[in-house]
């Protein structure tokens, strides 16, 4: 197996373990703990709170101590066995307890993951966005699967106990195949000195401006995550989480334009236009109003969204890292984003959930205002960060 197919592969199966439960289990909470308005909340802070605390320690480990390689097969094997075993506790505290300590191991390896990819391209602002495709495939196929193939089957497989476990298998499948992978090579400054400091990084105006709007921007983008299947499930979808794979769908397209746009236009052309795109599907969904247009358009923005932001921020960060210290780089922009910002959001989420969010004759009612109220704050962070964020250089000059 080439490396390059073996990383798609870990990447394929990295993202169908996180999807295959995270996009349904709003939809099993709600069925586990009826009448507990904060669970969903909750739960979904959880990932946040784990990335917040684990990523910066593991980033540490991988540059200094262990082989990045060797750190994603433990650390996966060790989030496959806790995410199966969810399905075996009774209570909303033993759920959370256990999410949180499969959420600590998962979230630790994701920026790792990231950086030893990008470690074995010539060109990752090129090359990056081929091998992250799988990684969207992944979270495609494992929504098709519950959502359009095994509810054939078994019809409340969403709200069942196989989603944490499918996961728990895909994790396995990491850790058997991460040993094999590359391991980002250390610098000369890292191995004479010991160690480079994280201020090398945040001392940097560009990249501290980056990581405090990043990590502002994702606190509306909690409810997204949190809620876009349940919204859309009460909007009258069927099959929500086959609509959701729209997303991804998108996100392959754009991740195929993603290298022509990054030599066109500059980084932060392209992070405000996905930017942009989030506070306009906030506003779509707010105003939708059963429209499955609407609804279908905000969630194919995705590609837009996600690629623009995300990926080229995980693009932005790399670049600016210095020498040796890309694991760590990763590491804290996976904190300040999925970490800090999702997990303010979260703990948000039950208050709009308490205020906007009804029972009307047994039906599930979303006020418009849950979604109008993410989009505006989008739509000024947007603003703020267009004047503030000054660095205008592209990722990369060469044609795509």
């Amino acid at each position: 197996m080439s490396p390059r197919l073996r990383a798609g592969l870990v990447m394929f199966l990295n993202f169908f373990a996180w999807g295959v439960y995270l996009v349904p289990m709003g939809k099993y909470l709600t069925k586990a703990f009826p009448g507990d308005t904060a669970v969903i909340g909750l739960a979904y802070g959880v990932g946040p709170l784990a990335a917040m605390i684990s990523p910066l320690i593991a980033g540490w480990i991988a540059d200094r101590a262990l082989a990045p390689r060797k750190l994603l097969a433990l650390l996966s094997l060790v989030a496959a066995l806790l995410i199966a075993s969810i399905p075996y506790v009774h209570s909303a505290g033993q759920f959370q307890a256990l999410l949180l300590a499969h959420s600590l191991c998962f979230f630790a390896a994701l920026p790792i993951l990231n950086s030893v990819v990008m470690a074995s391209l010539e060109d990752p602002a090129k090359s990056f966005g081929s091998i992250r495709l799988w990684g969207t495939i992944g979270w495609i196929g494992s929504g098709l699967l519950i959502g359009s193939v095994l509810s054939r089957w078994d019809s409340e497989i969403a709200t069942g106990p196989w989603t944490f476990r499918l996961a728990g298998l895909a994790l396995i499948g990491v850790a058997m195949l991460s040993p094999a992978l590359a391991d980002p090579l250390p610098s000369k400054e890292t191995k004479s000195s010991g160690g480079i400091s994280g201020y090398a990084i945040l001392g940097d105006a560009k990249f501290l401006v980056f990581l405090v709007c990043s990590c502002l921007f994702c606190i509306p983008l909690a409810l997204y995550y949190a809620y876009a299947n349940f919204f859309l499930s009460t909007s009258g979808l069927p099959d929500s989480e086959s609509w959701m794979t729209l997303g991804q769908v998108s996100e392959v397209l754009f991740l195929a334009l993603l290298p022509v746009v990054l030599v066109r236009f500059s980084a932060k052309t392209v992070l405000l236009v996905g930017m942009a795109c989030w506070a306009l599907r906030y506003a779509l969904f707010g105003y939708a109003n059963g429209a499955s247009a609407m609804l279908l358009t905000g969630v194919a923005l995705h590609g837009l969204c996600y690629d623009f932001f995300f990926v080229t921020g995980m693009l932005y960060a790399d670049k600016l890292a210095p020498a040796g210290m890309r694991n760590t780089a990763q590491a804290i922009v996976s904190w300040a984003t999925l970490g800090l910002g999702m997990w303010i959001g979260n703990m948000i989420a039950p208050l709009l959930h308490a205020r906007y969010i009804h029972e009307v004759d047994g039906k599930t009612v979303f006020d418009p205002m849950f979604w109008l109220v993410p989009a505006g704050f989008a739509a000024v962070l947007l603003v703020l960060f267009s004047i503030i964020f000054r660095d205008n250089s592209r990722l990369t000059t060469e044609t795509a």
